[in-house]
């Protein structure tokens, strides 16, 4: 039997998951991520924690599995993009590694748009840029934190880490080097867009950039101690987490489209070509044989459920635990437009992306009232993610046929048929928990001659397909209801500026 280990560093949650050659799911562990806030705003982690997390979790997957590190054949690697890990010499952290949800650099971004130059830095790169991309928070260390450069040898994204403590290899791919951002059709690092981000002395640190199915190395002795697994496994490059949850639900041709519903939520159509439309916002990532992923984020995915219950509670199990169940049987109890309740569902410290580009934005209720209920709030929690959904895949040159739903939120069956119908389209929903997982071990198996290419591997690990259909009484209602969606994303963003100026800065180093 031939397995293939798949790790997913997520933003919230890290996981090793082991699948068989079929594309079957044999043993998987999970932790959650340790995320430190040391200043509003920041967003880091312990290098050596997060490294440490990874360890358990490998060891975690092979029990359950029940195999030994021995019977892993190869080893893929996903994780969040943007951020920065920056190791020196000797390859021990310089300081916490920050995660792309940082908005520390949002005073630099601000002088970048101030100055015109996110233009440029959009028809280099393809990307529109926010606080917790490498360029602009490398920029903000280079002015705040200079004498990290002086100890820095290498500056990594997340997984690039993660793969470098398993291997020694230190290298990048294009997934990741595409939202540093580097130059996206060259498919390599853009010194011109570091130096406009105020960061061209770190460009010399950045890894060198190689196929993400290539392999870069072996599993190293002293990591075969941590994890279980057997010296010398070979580990490719890997990719960004949003390509690899492409590839793990088989979306691998022009034209088909993605939404991860994740902590963020990136809605997604894989093209043939370097594509900048709609531009000036979103995202454009590299992907193998030459195909290339537009991106349209909702930076607050299933992060906009978390808060609304963290802050104001929702039905819980007798453990304490959350009832999704009763949630969504809460949420269904009243009718679809949630009472004239709509939330704008800007929560992230990032703003918003896409289809419209403020990182100032941030959430807002519309229309409550004394009549407005639990059942109310809760539902336009879940409606305010497939309406900006739908406003994103609004904005791109194409309008898909079929979205396939992948992310922990595409569990929710209430949720799926919700998005199909307000997005007025069928939505697919594959038997694979772990697409993110699943998508880089695939890439390991082509590394490693499982298969001959990645089509041929999505297909062998292809899985059931639940297919949910608009409703076209629900999905006439909802045309009305999206319509007065982006009339109040039109005129709220109008203010948000204003409401930024009025708002007391904390006292921390963000707005220097």
């Amino acid at each position: 039997m031939t397995y293939l280990l798949g790790i997913d560093k997520g933003t919230s949650v890290i996981k090793a998951v082991v699948f068989d050659a079929l594309g079957t799911e044999c043993g998987k562990a999970l932790e959650r991520v340790a995320v430190l806030r040391p200043q509003p705003g920041w967003h880091e982690e312990d290098p050596e924690a997060t490294w440490a997390a990874c360890g358990r979790v490998i060891r975690g997957a092979l029990e359950q599995a029940g195999v030994g590190g021995d019977a892993i054949h190869a080893i893929g690697i996903a994780g969040h993009m943007g951020g920065a890990w920056i190791i020196d010499a000797a390859g021990a952290p310089v300081r916490n590694g920050i995660g792309w949800p940082d908005s520390r650099a949002q005073a630099q971004l601000m002088r970048l748009q101030e100055a015109g130059l996110l233009s440029e830095i959009f028809a280099i790169g393809g990307n529109g840029l926010m606080p917790g991309v490498t360029a602009v928070l490398l920029g903000w260390l280079a002015k705040f934190e200079p004498g990290i450069l002086t100890r820095a040898a290498f500056v990594f994204s997340a997984k690039d880490y993660l793969r470098f403590r398993l291997t020694g290899a230190v290298a990048t791919e294009p997934s990741d080097i595409s939202f540093v951002p580097g130059d996206i059709d060259g498919r390599r690092f853009s010194q011109r867009i570091f130096d406009l981000c105020g960061a061209g002395a770190w460009g010399a640190l950045l890894p060198p950039v190689l196929p993400s199915e290539s392999i870069a190395g072996g599993v190293s002795e002293q990591a075969a101690q941590q994890t279980g697994l057997r010296p010398g496994t070979p580990v490719i490059h890997g990719m960004g987490d949003a390509c690899a949850n492409a590839i793990g639900v088989g979306a691998v041709a022009a034209g088909a489209a993605i939404t991860v519903l994740g902590t963020s939520c990136l809605n997604s159509l894989v093209l043939g070509h370097a594509s900048r439309e709609p531009a000036g916002v979103g995202f454009l990532f590299a992907m193998p044989d030459q195909l290339y992923m537009r991106i349209l984020p909702n930076t607050s995915g299933t992060i906009v459920l978390d808060w609304y219950l963290d802050r104001f509670g929702g039905p819980t199990q007798a453990d304490g635990g959350r009832d999704y169940a009763e949630m969504e049987r809460l949420a269904a109890s009243v009718p679809p437009g949630a009472g004239g309740v709509i939330l704008l569902p800007y929560v992230n410290e990032s703003g918003v992306l896409a289809p419209v580009y403020d990182t100032l934005a941030r959430g807002s209720f519309f229309g409550l009232s004394t009549h407005t209920t639990e059942a109310h709030m809760l539902r336009s929690v879940y409606e305010s993610l497939c309406f900006a959904t739908r406003d994103c895949f609004a904005g791109m040159a194409e309008r898909p046929s079929c979205i396939t739903l992948t992310g922990g939120g595409a569990q929710s069956k209430f949720w799926a048929q919700m998005f199909a119908d307000v997005c007025g389209i069928p939505i697919e929903v594959k038997a694979v928990q772990e697409s993110g997982a699943l998508g880089v071990a695939i890439l390991a198996g082509v590394a490693t001659g499982v298969w001959t290419t990645i089509a041929q591997g999505t297909s062998a690990t292809a899985r059931a397909v639940t297919r949910f259909e608009p409703d076209s009484e629900t999905a006439e209602l909802y045309d009305g209801w999206f319509a007065l969606y982006q009339t109040l994303r039109r005129i709220y963003l109008s203010f948000s500026e204003r409401r930024h100026a009025l708002v007391p800065a904390p006292l921390t180093r963000i707005s220097a």
